[in-house]
């Protein structure tokens, strides 16, 4: 990311929050950190629902970047995702390649669909841009579902192999979900530091006012084309860890309907957050443990809940929690 940018931070460190926010972080994250390495211990029969909700968090934390940050609605992450997914498990099962060079080499592979799709949807705005990668969502499934010889077609892709680090396979669900937590933290830990810097004052003046950050000499198209970018990365990533956990991948993992999840994860949780994304695919993920009859009408509940957030917490579960904690400080 370009990090001249001539947007400084106002006094009182802008994005960064208050004093008291900022001391009270490294607190938080230590606290986070602990309940989650204890969580297999603690409820062992949830690690298999920990291990794809952190899959979910790591996908939503990179559209976070392009939607919540640079105010850009994508229904496109599916796209990346059975790139990362389909690709990586093809480049395992059929070359042998290492699954880990494999997972990466869809990244790259991402990356650059991402940087020619951007740099000719980006110039679309609010509902338009979202049409248009919605296009990109049914187009996946269709492939995925008719590209039967290369993905298995409607029965999908199966004998994926486990992902492997050298002599480590991570094959259980607890393997699978520390590294997951891994993963995660690194990915929170980058976006984290990309909102609180220039690059992330940036792209919240591209959302609010594109005419006026050109202006400050900001290039808008070059910001948006790059968090489209790192939101593909992240969503090709977490396609990877989805397939090579459950050694199997099919067009209803990267279908219409879970292009519309991701959008309404975050928007549940909260945008420009850390804490969102991860509430939000806690929440649309956990709903099947509410029990049989709860995960039959999962869309329904789904949508009810995403209106009661939009209309009475428009910045979502997260954000509206902070606004009224800091209305109630003295």
């Amino acid at each position: 990311m370009d990090s001249r940018s001539p947007v400084t931070p106002p006094e009182g460190g802008g994005q960064g929050g208050s004093r008291t926010e900022r001391g009270l972080r490294p607190a938080l994250a230590a606290v986070g950190l602990v309940v989650a390495l204890a969580l297999p211990y603690v409820l062992p029969g949830t690690t298999s629902l920990l291990v794809i909700v952190g899959v979910f968090f790591l996908i939503v934390l990179g559209l976070n970047l392009l939607m919540g940050q640079a105010g850009q609605t994508s229904l496109g992450q599916t796209l990346f995702m059975a790139i990362g997914g389909y690709g990586a498990g093809l480049l395992a099962l059929k070359l042998h390649w290492p699954t880990a060079l494999a997972a990466a080499g869809m990244a790259v592979v991402s990356a650059g669909v991402a940087a020619v799709l951007g740099a000719a949807f980006l110039r679309l705005r609010g509902y338009y841009l979202a049409l248009a990668t919605l296009g990109l969502a049914v187009i996946t499934q269709n492939l995925a579902t008719g590209l039967g010889p290369l993905t298995g077609g409607p029965s999908g892709l199966v004998g994926i192999p486990s992902l492997r680090l050298g002599p480590i396979v991570f094959f259980s669900d607890q393997a699978n979900y520390y590294l997951v937590l891994v993963v995660c933290g690194l990915g929170a830990w980058f976006v984290g530091n990309l909102q609180r810097g220039q690059t992330g004052r940036a792209l919240s003046a591209i959302a609010a006012d594109p005419q006026a950050a050109a202006m400050l000499g900001i290039k808008p198209s070059r910001y948006k084309t790059r968090a489209f970018v790192v939101s593909a990365v992240f969503a090709s990533l977490g396609g990877s860890l989805y397939a090579f956990y459950f050694r199997f991948i099919s067009p209803e993992m990267v279908g219409v309907t879970v292009a519309f999840a991701i959008v309404i994860m975050l928007t549940l949780g909260g945008a420009r957050t850390l804490a969102g994304p991860l509430i939000g695919a806690l929440l649309l993920q956990g709903l099947p443990m509410a029990g049989q009859r709860v995960a039959l009408w999962e869309p329904l509940v789904a949508g009810l809940v995403l209106i009661v957030i939009v209309t009475y917490f428009p910045l979502g579960i997260w954000g509206g929690t902070r606004a009224l904690i800091g209305r109630w400080r003295p």
